[in-house]
């Protein structure tokens, strides 16, 4: 199931790379970040993206987390 990209996880995700852009430096264009620094930004804004799924789906009323396409079924053996 995909999730639309609200405005608050818009705003979420914006903000975690402005976090580690300012760590890193603004100096530093976006493109010449190295593989430790491209990382921390992936990282950064995949658990603000994520965080804001978890946010959205328990004020949409789910219990652990929205349901997926109807294989949530344990018996399945994949």
């Amino acid at each position: 199931m995909t999730h639309p990209l609200t405005h608050y996880a818009q705003r979420a995700c914006l903000m975690a790379l402005a976090s580690v852009a300012d760590r890193i430096g603004f100096d530093v264009p976006l493109a010449q970040y190295n593989q430790a620094q491209a990382t921390q930004v992936v990282d950064a804004i995949t658990q603000a993206y994520e965080s804001a799924i978890r946010d959205q789906s328990s004020r949409a009323g789910y219990k652990v987390s929205p349901p997926l396409d109807g294989f949530e079924n344990d018996s399945i053996p994949f």
